[in-house]
C-alpha cells in the first residue's frame, strides 16, 4: 500500500489546486467613499460588498494610496505609500518624478490583485504635479489613475 488513499489510476484529473492568488481573486470587499472617508450602505444601514473584479481593485487601490507606509503598525513594512516623503524633498522636479514612479509602483505591486503599473506620465501646472499611470488587475481588468499632488521646488 502506498502513501495514496487511492491507487495512481484511480485519481480525478479534474482535481484543482487553488493558490492564494486564486482566492484573493474570489473574496468580496466592503465598498468605501474615500472622499466622504466612510463606508458605503443601503437604505437599511447595512454596508454594501462588492465581487467586481474593477470595483475591488479600485478599492484596493485607493486604500493603499490613502495610507502612509510605516504609519500603522498592524500593516506589514511593505503596505502603503511613502509619496508624502518624496514631496518633502527639495529635489528638482526630473527627480521628484522619476521617484514618484518607484513609489507608486512598489506601493501597489505587492497586492496580489495587481499584476503591475504602468504607463507613467506626468505634467505640471503650477505647483502642482498631475501623475496618470495604468494599474493592470492580475484578472484582466485596468484602471487608469491620474494623482494630483502639491509640489514647490525651494531650490
Amino acid at each position: 500500500m502506498g502513501i495514496l488513499p487511492f491507487a495512481v489510476g484511480q485519481l480525478d484529473s479534474n482535481i484543482t489546486i487553488q493558490t492564494s492568488e486564486d482566492k484573493a481573486l474570489g473574496k468580496s470587499t466592503f465598498r468605501f467613499d474615500f472622499n466622504k472617508k466612510e463606508f458605503v450602505t443601503d437604505v437599511m444601514g447595512n454596508v454594501i460588498k462588492t465581487t467586481n473584479a474593477e470595483e475591488m481593485l479600485e478599492q484596493v487601490v485607493e486604500k493603499i494610496l490613502h495610507d502612509r507606509r510605516y504609519k500603522n503598525l498592524i500593516y506589514p513594512n511593505y503596505y502603503g505609500n511613502e509619496i508624502g516623503f518624496i514631496l518633502e524633498q527639495d529635489d528638482p522636479l526630473e527627480i521628484v518624478e522619476c521617484e514618484l514612479k518607484r513609489v507608486y509602483t512598489e506601493a501597489l505591486i505587492y497586492h496580489p490583485l495587481i499584476q503591475r503599473v504602468d504607463n507613467f506620465s506626468f505634467h505640471n501646472e503650477g505647483d502642482k504635479i498631475f501623475c496618470e499611470f495604468v494599474i493592470y488587475g492580475v484578472d484582466g481588468s485596468t484602471i487608469k489613475k491620474t494623482e494630483e499632488l502639491n509640489y514647490v521646488n525651494i531650490l
